[in-house]
């Protein structure tokens, strides 16, 4: 792309004292996109056919979802993935918001949850959480009431997303939005493996509408990145 390089935003996560209970290895996938061309984007998506058309029964795509279903169900939540899979395998992506639509293709290539936020909004380093009592954040409707022990991201001003709630306001994607930080989560039956595909798809959507790239995966027990990737220049 003919455009000015920009250095990828590199945005560190560590793991709360009280994720250390949990009982699972709750890995995590961070990517920042840098200096989105929101035409190339669009052109980028057009591209792409749909990505739940010919998903067969025994496919990994629908067992990832059937894990998150599982796993929101048990704590008393509704996973968006089997809702939305149908809507795109019927409807195909639906028009709008380019990053948002990048975010669905993503989702629905993987059978990941995924978040999408502005990378810019986000304030200091990232601590992968558990929820106190009576915490609350703002959401996209509202205040958000959190769970007692709810898993959430925090940055130094406050909860930014939660697993089962979503996206707080504060971070939310805007049309100026041009750096873009997305989130691929786990629960269990979901390894780091499938985090990292998680992540090398998000890479793939925008190889060709950014201007930079940064991937880094996490999990519990060692509270350190994998396999990180740094793109100064995607071209």
């Amino acid at each position: 792309m003919d455009k000015e390089t920009e250095v990828p935003v590199n945005i560190p996560v560590t793991y709360g004292e009280r994720m250390q209970s949990i009982g699972w290895t709750a890995p995590l996938g961070i990517a920042v996109i840098s200096g989105v061309d929101e035409t190339a984007l669009q052109q980028a998506l057009s591209a792409v056919p749909n990505p739940a058309a010919d998903v067969q029964q025994d496919s990994p795509v629908l067992g990832h979802i059937q894990a998150f279903d599982k796993f929101f169900t048990e704590n008393g939540f509704r996973s968006p993935l089997g809702p939305q899979f149908e809507m795109v395998r019927s409807k195909g992506l639906p028009s709008g918001n380019p990053l948002v639509r990048a975010l669905l293709l993503a989702e629905m290539s993987t059978g990941l949850l995924m978040g999408a936020q502005d990378a810019a909004a986000i304030q200091g380093e990232l601590v992968y959480d558990m929820a106190n009592t009576g915490e609350t954040f703002k959401g996209m409707r509202g205040t958000v009431q959190c769970r007692e022990g709810e898993i959430v991201l925090r940055d130094a001003a406050g909860i930014i997303a939660s697993l089962f709630q979503g996206p707080d306001h504060r971070t939310r994607l805007a049309k100026a939005t041009r750096d873009v930080i997305f989130f691929v989560f786990a629960v269990p039956g979901i390894d780091l493996k499938q985090i990292q595909e998680g992540t090398d798809t998000i890479l793939d959507i925008f190889q060709s509408a950014s201007s930079g790239f940064t991937a880094q995966t996490y999990d519990r027990t060692t509270g350190r990145e994998h396999s990180p990737i740094v793109v100064s220049e995607i071209k």
